[in-house]
This record gives structure tokens, sequence and C-alpha cells, in this order.
């Protein structure tokens, strides 16, 4: 609770339409809170910059100051940075990395506000059961690193990558979180911050602010990881590791090929020990050479096929936006052989929990690609990655209860789900949870909450919705919410015919 740690923010407090609810974790640079947005009537998870050897909270509850002059520039400047994380984060639309919805100053500090996800982290269930099966490394690992790509496509990296910064949600599929730009920053500007990495999981380079880091750092942090959830222990430092291979003594940390023998595919425990390589240029350089490495171990006895290419053909076939979630690459009418064998690694990726994988399998069996066309089959995948937390594909199911697609017609279902994808901030199902408030299709009619979600999607540029709000404007619907208009009737029954399940047609 937030009492035991007294620099926290009482329960209580707003900052702007948000309400503190309580503390969800406290780092060397900051406090996650739990909260309440007043505004969207839900919960959220609130990260406020506090680095706690260069500031302090005064005895107004509420405002932060540095420590003294001296720490002034360096305060400031991780602020800065604080900043600049948050305007990254939002522009990722990726499934396992969490989402930043707002960031906000005030109190002399600043504020991240992300989706708040209900279940535990990593760390916390690595307590109560010390070790993980190899199915289980593929269901948290694989998805984590589809994500994990997207960010280093865009010249970002994580820095902090431990399992107190994996968070599993209650369906079982994992998030990111704690993006490390603040701490990295910091690190750069004074040697009297401690904690500025997570020994065990930094590699040696990142002791080192000068030294060049790349992809390959958060390769090291993530294979500290696995070895971690593999062997029950955290690595050895990186920095007594090279300290004794300078030396000429033997590394100091174990390999995983040797402690786990026998208890893991040898693919997944060379996989390890490659990504846990003291010297930068000897450990995998790509978020996809790793990937390749545990796709491997899918293989089990060995079908003749080469990993490599079916990856290709994976991401030739299937290949997602990270901005929109929906295929990038349109395929024709017949399956070819890629697509076959897309379909068949897929659905053995997908068995395990990884949800993206689950969505790809939906969209195939809707399509008839690489398998044969089932829209039950459509509906199962579909809903087994929305139970994970998938936001597009609880939009997409929405949609499929709507139009009665694969199953059985239910409004009401079709609001929960439209809700839940419209709540981790997807556009369309902004707009259509607009459409059935308005309407009152599977719930209450509520005009002003309709008007309040054509806002939001209108925000990230959904053009439907800001027609929706210059159609309101026109009409002089102030203070009455969105007066109904023939265009808003006309999209209502676009609605209803099930047009907005285009990925599905």
């Amino acid at each position: 609770m937030a009492q035991a740690y007294h620099h926290a923010l009482e329960p209580g407090t707003r900052i702007e339409n948000f309400e503190v609810k309580g503390v969800l974790g406290v780092g060397g640079f900051g406090i996650t809170y739990k909260g309440y947005d007043h505004s969207l009537h839900c919960d959220v998870a609130i990260k406020e910059y506090l680095p706690n050897e260069l500031a302090l909270r005064t005895k107004d509850g509420s405002t932060v100051v540095p420590k003294s002059n001296n720490d002034k520039k360096s305060y400031e400047y991780g602020l800065k940075r604080f900043l600049d994380e948050a305007r990254t984060l939002a522009m990722f639309r990726e499934p396992n990395i969490v989402r930043v919805t707002r960031f906000l100053e005030s109190n002399g500090t600043a504020y991240l506000v992300m989706d708040y996800e209900d279940g535990q982290s990593l760390s916390q269930f690595l307590h109560n059961r010390d070790k993980l099966t190899e199915d289980q490394i593929r269901a948290i690992f694989i998805p984590l690193l589809n994500s994990l790509r997207s960010v280093h496509a865009k010249n970002y990296l994580h820095r902090d990558i431990k399992p107190a910064n994996i968070y599993l949600r209650k369906a079982g599929s994992p998030v990111l979180l704690d993006f490390g730009a603040a701490r990295a920053a910091l690190g750069g500007q004074t040697k009297t911050i401690t904690g500025m990495v997570t020994p065990g999981y930094a590699p040696f380079e990142q002791y080192h602010t000068r030294v060049r880091q790349g992809p390959w750092t958060d390769l090291y942090a993530m294979g500290a990881t696995i070895y971690r959830c593999i062997t029950g222990n955290t690595p050895v430092d990186a920095t007594e590791r090279v300290a004794a291979l300078h030396e000429g003594d033997q590394d100091p940390l174990v390999a995983a090929s040797l402690i786990c023998h026998g208890k893991y595919s040898q693919s997944l425990l060379e996989m390890v020990d490659w990504m846990l390589k003291p010297n930068a240029k000897d450990r995998p350089q790509d978020v996809r050479d790793v990937l390749v490495k545990l796709l491997d171990t899918l293989k089990g006895d060995g079908d003749g096929k080469d990993t490599n290419d079916v990856i290709e053909a994976l991401e030739k076939t299937m290949a997602i936006d990270s901005s929109t979630g929906e295929p990038s690459v349109m395929i024709d009418d017949h399956s070819t052989s890629d697509q076959i064998k897309a379909a068949e690694l897929t659905k053995r990726i997908a068995k395990e929990g990884d949800s993206l994988a689950q969505l790809k399998m939906s969209a195939m069996y809707a399509r008839g690609r690489g398998v044969t066309k089932n829209t039950e089959e459509a509906a199962n995948w579909c809903q087994k990655a929305a139970q994970q937390g998938n936001a597009l594909a609880q939009y997409k199911l929405a949609m499929l209860y709507a139009h009665g697609y694969g199953m059985d017609q239910n409004k009401m279902e079709a609001y929960r789900w439209c809700k839940l994808a419209a709540d981790q901030g997807n556009a369309p199902a902004q707009f259509n949870l607009g459409l059935m408030l308005g309407h009152g299709i599977g719930t209450e009619k509520n005009s002003t909450a309709a008007a309040l979600w054509y806002k939001k999607a209108a925000e990230q540029g959904h053009m439907d919705a800001r027609n929706n709000l210059s159609v309101a404007s026109v009409q002089g619907g102030k203070n009455t919410g969105i007066r109904i208009s023939a265009f808003i009737i006309l999209l209502l029954g676009v609605l209803a015919t099930g047009y907005y399940i285009y990925n599905y047609k």
C-alpha cells in the first residue's frame, strides 16, 4: 500500500482527472501507482518520475523538487528523457508492449498514464514456481521477442529487461514494462546514482556509457531472464564474468547447456548461452536471430523444414503492420506452399499461447489461407487471442458477435468485447462503441458517452469518427451529446451488415 512508502502520493491524490488509488511498484527512478480515470471511468497505471537520489517530495505531499542546485541539471535532463520515453512508447501498438495513453507534467515532475493490466510480474510468478517449462518459455518469450523486434526497428532499446519488468496478464500473455530511457540518460550525466543497471541482467556494455549499445544489449538481458526461468538462478553479474576472463580464469557463469542438460531441448540451451556471451560481438545481433533459434525448438523430431524459410514465408504471407495491427500484404485466393508452411508454423505457435499467432490463425481460417476456410475455427482462434488481452482480437471478436459470423449473434457480447478493445486504445473499437452507445446496441443508449468515444477515436485519426463529430457540431449538439444524423444511421446499417468485419471477408 502507498502508506508503506513515505515518498509516494497518498491515495485520493488527484492529478488532473486521474486519482491515485495505491502503489503498484517502486524503483530508483520512480513510482508506479494504480489509478482511476474519472473521465473514462476505468483503471489506469500511472508512473511518476521521482529519481530518489536526485529529488524529494516537499511537505505539501505532491510537489517534487531536486535535492540541491547541483542536482537540478541532472534532474531536469532525466525529466526530459522521461517524457521522450513516453512519446516513443505512445507510438507503439504492440500487444506485448505496455501502452502509454497519455503523459503530462504536474507537481514539478511528469507522469506516464498507461493501460492497467490485471495479473502479476514474471518475478512474482517465478517466486511460486521457481522454474518454467519449455512450453511456458515459448509462450512468454516468442510474443515478447516479436514486439521487441518492432521496438528495435525504430532504433529504440528497452535497456532494463528482467523478470520484474515482464508482466503476465491474468490470461497469461506477457507485457514488457518500464523502458529505461530516463535511467540510461541519467547514467550518462552523473556517477552518483546507484542502480543504473540490474546486476545479473545487464550486459557489460551497460556499465560503460561510452560503449556502443544496440539490440544485442537487450538480447543479453532477455537471455539472462530466460536463464533465470530455466535454472532458478540469477546469472552472475557481467562485471564479475569479464573480470574473471580478463584474469585468465574460467567464466563463473555455469552455461545453461551444462546446468540444464537433458531438461530442455539442446536448441533452447544453446540459444541462451549464445545470448549470454560476455562480448557483444559474439551475441546475436538481431531479434530475428533469436526467434529462429527459439522456433527451432518447435521442430521436435524434425520435419525437414528450414526455420529461416518458414519465418520468411510467415512474414511474406501474413505481415502485420504494427501501427494498425492489420495485414500489410494482401494475398490471392489460392493457398501457396509458402502459405501452407506459414499456417502450420503459426498453428504450432498459437497452440503455445501466442496471441498474435492466434489472431493470424483466425484470419487464415477466415480467408482459407494455408488451411481450409472455416468460420467457426476463425471465431475460435479470435476468441483465444481476445481472452489474452489482444486489443485487435477483442475488437474483431466484437464484430463477429455483432454479425453472427462463426458464432451466434450476441449484441451484449459484442458491446462487452468492443468496450475491452476500446479501453486499450483501439480506434475502430472506440468508434463502434460510440455507435453502440448512440443507438443502445447491446447496452443502454447514452449519447454523451457515445460522444466521448467518438472523440477518442477521432483523436487517433479515425475519419468516420471525425465525420460524426463534425456532423454533431454542425447540428448544434452542444450539451446534449451527439444527435443522431442520417449519416450515423447509415453507418449503423453498415455495422449491422458486418462491413466492419473487413478482415474476415
